[in-house]
């Protein structure tokens, strides 16, 4: 029996209205007219607030994710140091101060004028501090996916009907974008013309069955004066030195917990090269025509780095500091997993974050989280929203081992007493 008109408008209609409502943490940024509405899709263990202001999250607030690079050189007059063999202390440089609201990738695109919406996949995870284990082993893929329907659809009924949309996923956010282009009957899809992945695990992560491995790998932590490389001073300033790491190697461990944290969910397991979820995600997928698709990916697994001060000219009271580096995280530790060495990002690499449909591939010397508030990486963005269907000459640059200077490095390094 053929349905009526009556009863096919009245599906169409509730169709309609099964998307209308809001999703969970909707946020919405209505920009200038004529200007393209952006999508942003988070990723595993993470909620709106990542795009909004990472530095509030749990996951950043936790693990810090800060790539502290090498102090600037101070010369001047001051005191013969306190410590003999002139070795005064360990530093770090400033924390990097553009994790929090005024520069996240929210921010950045308002400010560029176009309508900005996001939203929580997984609700207890937009929280400060480290979710439950429900929660945590809540956030699968299936889950979090229906929530991108209703939200890319929730766009384009608050949108005019000649509005561009763009797609642009982080980390895991990346897949649930590429399967929302496999949905030819969702409101809004017909509309996408750029796709955008920021270090998206498109070939997989081989972090993401590892997290009782990585646990166990990264125990060097507890004893971080062995894996400190000291052998540029003298011995006897040795034991000085090592005298100043126990707050070192406890902000550390912070870190090495939140890792461990997100490899051991279940969602990420998921994100294993031959996780079920890619199969499904393949079967059938296209390359739209109409789509422009770009993507980013990391180099840089590093977290933290260790210097020591090493001063010169100590007995005229003339000094020079000369940072060394005597502690690469997690790169000094020499761990088995491509994702934490140079060309991995911590948990993806570069060369997983290629995706067969891309126009143009982006490369940054960035870990997996600092790309959510590159300065670099939102003004290219911004660029390729602004240039339909073009790639761009890319402001972010893959930094050499000791390029690392710049205006958040301008003051003078912190101590650790």
């Amino acid at each position: 029996m053929m349905p009526s008109r009556l009863s096919c408008s009245l599906l169409l209609v509730f169709a309609a209205q099964a998307f209308a409502a809001e999703p969970a943490g909707w946020k919405i940024h209505q920009g200038r007219p004529g200007m393209p509405a952006v999508l942003l899709i988070h990723g595993l263990a993470a909620s709106k607030g990542h795009w909004v202001d990472p530095g509030s999250t749990w996951s950043i607030k936790s693990a810090h994710f800060k790539h502290w690079k090498k102090p600037k050189a101070h010369s001047g007059d001051m005191v013969a140091p306190t410590v003999k063999d002139a070795i005064e202390s360990l530093v770090l440089s400033p924390n990097n101060k553009k994790v929090h609201g005024d520069d996240s990738f929210w921010n950045a695109l308002v400010e560029a004028g176009f309508t900005v919406a996001t939203w929580n996949q997984i609700p207890c995870m937009d929280t400060s501090s480290t979710p439950d284990s429900a929660c945590l082993d809540s956030d699968t893929f299936d889950v979090a996916y229906p929530s991108a329907k209703v939200a890319l659809a929730e766009l384009a009924r608050v949108t005019d009907p000649a509005t561009p949309i763009a797609l642009i996923g982080h980390s895991r956010g990346g897949l649930i974008g590429r399967r929302l282009l496999k949905e030819k009957d969702l409101p809004g899809v017909d509309r996408v013309r750029w796709y955008i992945s920021l270090h998206t695990p498109h070939g997989g992560s081989s972090m993401a069955t590892r997290g009782k491995e990585l646990k166990s790998k990264l125990k060097a932590i507890d004893s971080l004066e062995d894996a400190l490389d000291l052998d540029f001073l003298p011995k006897a300033a040795r034991g000085a030195m090592k005298k100043l790491l126990p707050n070192v190697g406890s902000g550390l461990t912070n870190t090495v917990d939140a890792l461990v944290t997100v490899t051991g969910m279940k969602g990420a397991e998921e994100l294993a090269k031959d996780g079920k979820i890619y199969k499904a995600l393949t079967d059938g997928e296209k390359k739209l025509p109409k789509v422009a698709y770009f993507t980013f990916g990391g180099t840089s697994p590093r977290v933290a780095r260790i210097h020591a001060r090493v001063y010169e000219g100590s007995i005229t009271g003339k000094w020079k500091a000369s940072p060394r580096a005597v502690f690469d995280f997690p790169v000094s530790l020499k761990v088995p997993f491509d994702e934490m060495k140079k060309g991995g990002d911590l948990l993806v690499t570069d060369e997983s974050s290629h995706f067969g449909f891309e126009d143009h591939h982006y490369k940054n010397a960035l870990n997996h989280a600092e790309v959510l508030w590159d300065h670099d990486v939102q003004a290219d963005v911004v660029k390729l929203l602004k240039s339909p269907g073009a790639a761009i000459d890319s402001q972010s640059k893959e930094l050499g081992e000791e390029d690392a200077d710049d205006e958040d490095d301008a003051a003078a390094p912190a101590a650790i007493p």
